[in-house]
């Protein structure tokens, strides 16, 4: 593998991999990471740090590693995550690209093994590994790690190219993007929607698992994911559930997946109701109705109906009746 890098290196320019690390007002968590990104045995890379933040403190720690492979990249203006991410790959520069969050952490491998499926065979585009889960502190919570290689169906997957995307896909088999490394070009940047938001990790493994390249796994926990008080996994948002509709109403209408159609249906009335619900604890009635009246035309689900109806009451009436009918809209 090294002699592989040493050979490339007088004849590109480009480093072979690019690593995009999202930053955002998290600085003691974005120097472990950074510091986890430039311990990687294979040394060929360039750190893009994509802050949001613009912080000068955190502008200020990129130089003091004094690693001209850091390219510091600070937004004047906040955008919103997706945007972020994809202003990170788009200055990427490398064959390969991984996009990195500011609290997790990669093991000294990551990068060299998860590259090396690709550069054995050109018709591989995407390389993930399996994770642990750490709290604030950097502790390993062994029981959750095991728990989640099992029930994201990873405990018990052999190395090599997916069989089954689809599955896989809705299985969530494919990880947090901090766990996968990706060919440049593999997959569309552009299609990449701004309303995918909080859940783009999930469409960004709709569009791999869609492309014309390989989908590969490696049977080894090369990243950290840490769980804390504001991460993403930690705080169940409105706007979280409202990017996850936007990508089940695409996949009906678009019928991506026409044999998932009723999990799929399942799935958007779920989430459905729960956007509706909280519109309406909000007194934002029109909204309410807004979604309940899509999810029905996409599922003619009577829990949809019933939602707009709830929401054509006036909203003083409103937090009383949703009270008496919410164990009929929580049935599966």
């Amino acid at each position: 593998m090294e002699d592989v890098h040493v050979r490339l290196e007088g004849l590109r320019k480009s480093p072979l991999v690019s690593v995009v690390l999202m930053a955002y007002k998290r600085p003691e968590y974005l120097r472990i990471t950074i510091a986890s990104v430039l311990e990687q045995t294979m040394r060929d890379f360039e750190l893009i740090v994509a802050d949001n933040s613009n912080a000068p403190e955190i502008a200020q720690m990129c130089t003091e590693f004094n690693d001209e492979r850091i390219r510091y990249i600070g937004n004047e203006i906040t955008l919103p995550m997706v945007s972020n991410a994809k202003l990170g790959m788009r200055l990427a520069q490398g064959k390969y690209i991984a996009n990195i969050h500011d609290d997790d952490v990669v093991d000294t491998k990551f990068l060299e093994t998860l590259i090396l499926p690709m550069e054995r065979d050109e018709h591989v585009g995407l390389v993930f590994c399996d994770h642990t889960i750490i709290d604030a502190d950097g502790t390993e919570n062994v029981a959750v790690s095991d728990h989640n290689s099992n029930a994201w169906g990873r405990a018990h997957l052999a190395e090599g190219v997916l069989i089954d995307r689809v599955g896989a896909l809705f299985n969530q088999v494919i990880p947090a993007p901090s766990g996968r490394v990706f060919r440049t070009g593999s997959i569309d940047l552009d299609e990449i929607y701004e309303e995918v938001g909080y859940a783009y990790d999930w469409w960004m493994s709709f569009l791999h698992c869609k492309s014309a390249f390989d989908c590969y796994y490696v049977p080894a926990r090369l990243m950290s994911y840490r769980v804390h008080g504001g991460s993403a996994s930690s705080s169940g948002t409105l706007k979280q559930n409202e990017n996850l509709l936007f990508i089940l109403g695409y996949f009906l209408t678009h019928q991506s997946f026409p044999e998932k159609k009723r999990l799929i249906q399942k799935k958007l009335v779920k989430s459905s109701l729960s956007v509706a619900k909280c519109h309406l604890l909000l007194g934002d009635n029109a909204a309410a109705r807004s979604v309940a009246m899509k999810a029905f035309r996409l599922t003619e689900n009577l829990r949809c109906l019933m939602a707009y109806l709830l929401a054509c009451l006036p909203s003083r009436l409103t937090g009383i009746t949703l009270k008496m009918v919410l164990p009929f809209l929580k049935k599966r």
